[in-house]
């Protein structure tokens, strides 16, 4: 199951990748104001970040 933790240590689960790449830019931008894309998430989702 891929996870993936922000720098202040959410941290969100889906059962794929593209699960999480729905979930993460929300929580970046409700939390932070901030924006993230799909390739960063996927890049950090890869390089087991």
């Amino acid at each position: 199951m891929p996870r993936w933790s922000c720098a202040m240590g959410h941290q969100a689960e889906a059962d794929s990748e593209e699960g999480l790449v729905s979930k993460v830019p929300e929580h970046m931008r409700q939390e932070y104001g901030t924006e993230i894309s799909r390739e960063r998430i996927l890049r950090k989702l890869r390089e087991g970040e």
